[in-house]
């Protein structure tokens, strides 16, 4: 098969057996390169890992565009798919992936550099409507020539990719099983507010008393009222007290938390 239809797929895994099985197996028939980069794992992720056969990278993490852009590094071909440890492809996007691939990455007799893929996102085993940061479901850039895209411009926390290339949308979703447990969502707010707090810290901003009361209600405001939050029930209340958490751990970890200087 020519270059041109080969696919790399790249999963970064920390502690990941949760579902870390089924993300490999929803992709392993399609990709013709895999790579999982993991960042210390102490449960059975590694075991999995090797179960499948793939290759794996260890490395240890720094951030997350650190880490991505190491793993697409280690990627063998130009046309990249990104999954988290947490997204299974779906069935229809399995099949969408298998096309894609036939036609050189051509869609309607286009052939763009990237292409936009409907993510959904469930909680606690539902699916919501929304997920601090994110209004869901979303479309993320996940599958794109490494050529064109690649991590470096993104922030350590919010590792968007970036590149001036032609971006074509896909509608077969990735499954985006963020949290299966409180415990989840909090050790989440825990590690993600750190890397904001030492983005922030970076960028030479600080936290007022002001903005570490005030600030978090009105992210709960957006994410519940305005994103729709509300509509997910009891567990739209629930997500609203991890956003308000989240915003505020962050803001007070800025103030306090004298080591950030020691992790930028």
């Amino acid at each position: 098969m020519s270059e041109g239809r080969l696919l790399s797929c790249y999963v970064l895994t920390r502690n990941s057996e949760r579902r870390l099985r089924e993300v490999l197996s929803s992709v392993q028939a399609v990709a013709d390169d895999i790579v999982v980069v993991d960042s210390g794992s102490t449960d059975g992720t590694l075991d999995i890992v090797r179960e499948f056969g793939v290759r794996l990278a260890v490395r240890e993490f720094d951030n997350f565009r650190e880490q991505r852009e190491y793993a697409l590094s280690l990627c063998r071909h130009d046309w990249v798919l990104e999954l988290d440890s947490d997204e299974v492809v779906s069935t229809e996007l399995f099949g969408r992936l298998a096309a894609l691939k036939l036609n050189g990455f051509a869609l309607d007799g286009r052939t763009p550099d990237a292409f936009g893929i409907w993510r959904e996102w469930y909680l606690l085993g539902k699916r919501v409507h929304c997920f601090y940061p994110s209004r869901c479901p979303d479309r993320p850039v996940r599958l794109f020539r490494r050529s064109v895209f690649g991590y470096r411009s993104a922030s350590g926390v919010h590792e968007a990719l970036s590149g001036r290339g032609w971006v074509l949308p896909i509608a077969e979703p990735i499954l985006h099983y963020t949290c299966d447990s409180i415990d989840q969502m909090y050790a989440k707010i825990n590690q993600y507010s750190t890397l904001a707090a030492i983005e922030m810290h970076r960028q030479g901003k600080t936290a007022s008393w002001l903005s570490i009361f005030a600030y978090p209600w009105l992210v709960w405001f957006k994410f519940y009222v305005l994103n729709g939050g509300w509509r997910d029930g009891g567990l739209g209340l629930v997500h609203g007290r991890y956003v308000r958490d989240s915003v505020w751990q962050k803001l007070v970890k800025l103030k306090y938390d004298h080591r950030l200087g020691s992790r930028s």
